[in-house]
């Protein structure tokens, strides 16, 4: 295990600056994800009840449900475009030390005609792991945000049964 982290310590120094950014990057995607994810995983019609009086009218509970599905479709939605962003980031600074990498190893080459593999290889390297990490970062992040979708829409047709009970319970809805 103590390998693993050397080994990703230099990775990340071989990556420079991109790389940093990366981690960064990830950091706050991840920790967007999985907080979002949680909040929707823990969100119960349950809490729209509790949050009235006992007794409360029928009037109140639609209200309730139908402003509750509002926010909280409006705060998934604006979530997941936020997280969506960070993950289209990732392998756009992915990129960039991908052309950093290649720019160097082209200005190396050009500076010097008796150019050794063992030089060029260090800028092309640089190009293939930042390029790696970018994707690294992305690739699982879409499939957290599809997650995130199935379980927000689980929970949107929850409270639509909710509201809907409501309304049945007035006679509004046919049944």
């Amino acid at each position: 295990m103590e390998q693993f982290f050397i080994e990703t310590w230099q990775t990340v120094q071989e990556g420079g600056a991109v790389m940093i950014a990366l981690v960064v990057l990830s950091l706050i995607l991840y920790r967007s994800a999985f907080g979002t994810l949680f909040f929707v995983r823990g969100f119960s019609v349950n809490r729209i009840k509790e949050s009235l009086e006992d007794g409360a009218s029928d009037l109140e509970l639609e209200i309730a449900y139908s402003q509750s599905k509002r926010e909280f479709s409006d705060l998934v939605s604006r979530q997941i475009s936020y997280i969506g962003m960070l993950a289209a980031a990732a392998p756009l600074l992915g990129l960039l030390g991908t052309v950093i990498g290649m720019l160097n190893t082209f200005e190396s080459l050009s500076q010097r005609v008796q150019e050794t593999t063992s030089q060029v290889s260090s800028g092309v390297r640089f190009a293939l792991v930042t390029t790696q990490a970018g994707l690294i970062v992305a690739i699982p992040a879409i499939f957290l945000i599809q997650w995130i979708k199935r379980e927000a829409k689980v929970r949107q047709e929850e409270i639509v049964h909710e509201e809907l009970h409501v309304l049945k319970g007035k006679g509004a809805v046919a049944k």
